[in-house]
């Protein structure tokens, strides 16, 4: 691994707490099916909407029985309401047909509307098992940073794999999402405050 690279690890990693959490859900259902909700939304949009889909249908079974309309109802204040309803519906039947949810990116992605990113979020969330979370915070950072070539999120997926031993991934998701909010904002990042500025290679394309 490139000394640069374990160099702006460390950084992140002592400059942040130890626990990170951006979705405050220890239910294996409830924060699967909150990760769903929030894509393009915000985790505050996503966790209202899942707690009102809860409070109307409590289990996984009463969402796997449920009129698909119901669902759209109830969490339509996290937009995208159609598709995220059929998703969340289908990961209720398939958690009533197994009595779990399923424990590998493999099966988990095979779930209609569980991509590799939300996949990977209970991996590292749940399971506490090794994972990379890209979602548009952590791609922006590390391609700034110069840690992957590009900020496509595949590509980054599939390069801070490479890269980065295993048991860093999960720790670098957490920190560099979180170094997203917190100075590598997306229009105006805080290049002036920020810790890493003296190493980061895109901080001469903000300062003009």
């Amino acid at each position: 691994m490139e000394s640069k690279s374990i160099e702006i690890y460390k950084k992140l990693d002592n400059a942040y707490p130890e626990r990170i959490a951006f979705i405050e859900q220890d239910d294996p259902f409830r924060f699967l099916s909150t990760v769903i909700l929030s894509a393009s939304s915000t985790d505050r949009e996503a966790m209202k909407a899942e707690q009102a889909l809860h409070e109307r249908l409590p289990l996984p079974r009463d969402i796997a029985e449920a009129d698909i309309s119901l669902i759209e109802s109830l969490i339509k204040s996290a937009g995208l309401f159609k598709n995220k309803a059929r998703s969340i519906k289908a990961l209720a039947e398939v958690y009533v047909e197994r009595g779990m949810i399923p424990e590998t990116i493999e099966e988990l992605t095979r779930i209609p509307g569980i991509g590799v990113k939300t996949a990977n979020c209970y991996l590292v969330d749940i399971l506490k098992r090794p994972g990379v979370i890209v979602d548009t915070h952590f791609a922006r950072v590390v391609f700034r940073l110069g840690l992957t070539s590009t900020d496509d999120r595949d590509k980054v997926y599939k390069e801070i794999r490479q890269k980065f031993d295993s048991a860093l991934w999960s720790r670098l998701s957490m920190t560099a999402n979180l170094h997203g909010r917190v100075y590598c904002k997306a229009r105006k990042p805080l290049c002036s405050e920020c810790f890493l500025s003296s190493i980061c290679p895109s901080r001469a394309s903000f300062d003009k």
